[in-house]
């Protein structure tokens, strides 16, 4: 019995012991658990930022975006042509030019993008002057080389009085990826500007609901593309999208302002120092002479009498003074006066 209060004491110690054994083997256990957690959290972690990472990429790259087309490769280092208010200049739409056409004393040339080779691009620029390339980048044109890239449903409503003409749904991508490739063949012509024709569908019945917004979206597309590829670009018409696009191109293209009285809406880009290119039609198009044009244009303008039909005839208007170039006639010879 003597032993009783050692074995109790001894029985009390193996306890206290055991406890503390336990004690310690939980502790371990829950250290080795809380380390895993630790090692297995962060690779989890690892793994879940590495597919964020990747969904971020696939998702934009999956994503809607306004150009499916590889974008332009900037070769103009940031300079393009860039004209001065009062160039002048000449626009021939008809004629084919070719390495050694005749050619008036004017600063600019305004001529089709496809009816003309290289060659003659070249000598116009040879000549000491700018080549500006003219498209239609807001109608189809059914005599034109790429026709058969534009899907139908791009098609618009026909362009009145101009046959073999069809609104663009200038939102389609297709339709983009075609004037990129429009642009690349003016920068492979080596033209110094492009003048992209009819960008204003909202002024008419398009087919598509096409608004003053889209065409500035559209505008601010061309003006880039044709930037990155180191030309000039030009805001054709367009007068009432002049104020948010006058920064963006480098001169306007306008026809017919003094006859709709509206002159005024370009005078913006003469506050910027870019040039109002100006056709003007009298006799055909409108009540007026030839005088009463240079009397009524603004002074700064680079204005032109032309024949509606675009031909090489004109005469230009010198301030208020009409001039007749050398073996031109005073009279319009489209004109009925």
């Amino acid at each position: 019995m003597a032993r009783a209060p050692f074995s109790s004491d001894y029985e009390n110690l193996k306890t206290k012991n055991q406890s503390s054994w336990f004690t310690k083997k939980k502790l371990i256990i829950l250290g080795a658990i809380l380390a895993v957690l630790i090692i297995a959290l962060g690779v989890g972690l690892g793994v879940g930022l590495s597919h964020h990472n990747s969904g971020n990429s696939s998702g934009n790259e999956s994503s809607p975006t306004t150009n499916t087309t590889t974008p332009t490769t900037p070769t103009g280092n940031g300079t393009w042509w860039k004209p001065t208010a009062g160039t002048t200049w000449q626009i021939d739409l008809v004629d084919n030019y070719t390495s050694t056409s005749p050619l008036v004393n004017v600063e600019a040339y305004d001529i089709d993008l496809f009816n003309n080779p290289i060659g003659a691009m070249r000598h116009i620029q040879s000549s000491g002057k700018k080549l500006i390339c003219y498209f239609s980048a807001g109608s189809y044109e059914n005599w034109r080389p790429d026709i058969a890239e534009f899907p139908s449903s791009a098609l618009g409503n026909p362009l009145s009085g101009w046959e073999g003409e069809r609104w663009l749904d200038t939102n389609s991508q297709a339709v983009r990826n075609i004037m990129i490739q429009r642009l690349q063949l003016a920068k492979n012509k080596s033209c110094d500007a492009v003048d992209p024709d009819n960008i204003d569908a909202y002024d008419n019945d398009n087919g598509f609901n096409l608004t003053q917004q889209d065409a500035i979206n559209y505008v601010t597309f061309l003006a880039n593309e044709a930037h990155n590829l180191g030309m000039g670009v030009s805001l054709k018409n367009g007068g009432a999208i002049v104020n948010e696009t006058v920064g963006i191109v480098d001169f306007q293209v306008n026809e017919q302002c003094v006859q709709y009285n509206e002159c005024i809406k370009f005078e913006a880009f003469i506050q910027a120092n870019k040039p109002v290119f100006h056709i003007e039609y009298p006799g055909q198009t409108q009540n007026l002479t030839a005088e009463d044009v240079c009397q009524e244009s603004p002074t700064q303008y680079s204005t032109l009498i032309k024949t509606i039909g675009l031909d090489a005839w004109y005469q230009y208007c010198n301030g208020t003074q009409l001039i007749l170039p050398a073996g031109e006639s005073a009279t319009d010879p489209a004109s009925n006066n």
